[in-house]
């Protein structure tokens, strides 16, 4: 009787081992493929591409007149009349303003008459050495010596008339400082000064007498990144807003370029001429330049969400043919939708599209499509 429930208990606890072991083995394969799918992560995959950019950047200009000078007076005196003030527009060679100056009047007249007066001197040695010198053809009549000093004399008063000739045309174009003109048409912008004022190069002036621009013709002048400017060519086409004339696109082209780097904002200085005929653009307006800059010849292309940025480092992941994830370092060209990229990388080289910052290097990757 006693042996019936001891059978029950041994058979109880042999199912159960059984079990155990069936639940067991049966886990075991679950774990494995969990931990198989744990190793394999799954992308957008692309490939590394040949091709131009194209990219479209916007950056500040400002219009400057295509010439402006500062007018300061050449010659010391006084102001006698302003025949201009701020906003007259003047043409080439036009009389701007009258100066008036007692005491160069006088120098001109002093010097004048010393130049006369050196000439007549000239023009009687020159008379003498010629009688000396058609006397000698009488033999014994003058002497070799007295020839020599009519002729040394004679030099001497040339050369005399010739100084003072030099210093009166000097004083006379000074006295044509002081009439002050126009060195090209324009406009003029700033008037500083009124009849009865003391100007002259050695006074401490404030300030020009005038300021004059020409406003018919502008330059509009922007300052490009160095990343860009060596995609920017002589003649390329341009598009710009101006923020006072807003709704309206206008149409140029580069006219000229520095050639050199800004080294305090590593930038170069582009012009683009501007047709003002209508002077409604005013010198100082601002502007929003639109430049496309050309490609960088032979440059690799990858997508820009392709690209990971760190504050170590900037990269893109490669799917190597084992199809496992390797990091490669790579330096930036211009950017759009697509990237320049310059580094260890060929063309059709499979890349990770879209990457996450806890990837790691050697990580299984399996495409997503």
């Amino acid at each position: 009787m006693r042996t019936k429930p001891y059978n029950c208990l041994i058979l109880l606890a042999g199912l159960g081992a059984f079990s155990a072991c069936s639940s067991s083995e049966s886990s075991t394969p679950k774990e494995s493929k969990k931990q198989k799918n744990k190793s394999e992560v799954s992308f957008k995959i692309g490939e590394v591409s040949e091709g131009s950019v194209g990219q479209e950047i916007q950056l500040p200009g400002e219009f400057l007149a295509f010439q402006e000078v500062s007018i300061y007076p050449k010659a010391d005196g006084f102001v006698q009349k302003v025949l201009v003030d701020r906003g007259s527009p003047v043409r080439k060679g036009e009389v701007l303003m009258v100066l008036e100056a007692p005491e160069t009047e006088q120098q001109l007249v002093a010097a004048r008459s010393n130049f006369l007066k050196a000439q007549a001197m000239l023009v009687a040695s020159k008379e003498h050495y010629r009688r000396l010198k058609a006397s000698t053809r009488i033999t014994g009549s003058v002497s070799a010596l007295d020839l020599e000093s009519a002729h040394a004399k004679m030099m001497a008063d040339s050369a005399s008339a010739m100084g003072e000739k030099a210093n009166f045309d000097a004083l006379t174009e000074i006295k044509s400082y002081l009439t002050v003109r126009a060195p090209f048409d324009g406009i003029i912008t700033e008037r500083n000064v009124h009849p009865g004022a003391l100007v002259g190069s050695g006074l401490r002036q404030v300030g020009p007498m005038l300021n004059l621009q020409q406003q018919d013709r502008l330059r509009l002048v922007v300052d490009v990144p160095e990343n860009y400017s060596l995609g920017l060519k002589k003649g390329k086409p341009v598009s710009y807003h101006i923020n006072a004339v807003p709704g309206e696109t206008f149409k140029g082209t580069i006219s000229r370029r520095s050639g050199n780097m800004n080294l305090k904002f590593r930038s170069e200085t582009v012009e683009i001429d501007v047709n003002n005929a209508s002077r409604m653009i005013k010198p100082g307006m601002f502007a929003e330049v639109t430049l496309t800059p050309e490609g960088t010849e032979g440059a690799l292309t990858v997508p820009s969400t392709a690209v990971v940025v760190s504050t170590e480092r900037q990269y893109v992941i490669k799917v190597n043919p084992e199809g496992n994830a390797e990091f490669v370092d790579v330096r930036l060209g211009q950017q759009a939708k697509m990237t320049e990229v310059f580094g260890n990388l060929k063309k059709g080289d499979r890349i990770i599209v879209n990457p996450r910052n806890d990837l790691r290097q050697g990580t299984k990757v399996v495409a997503s499509w």
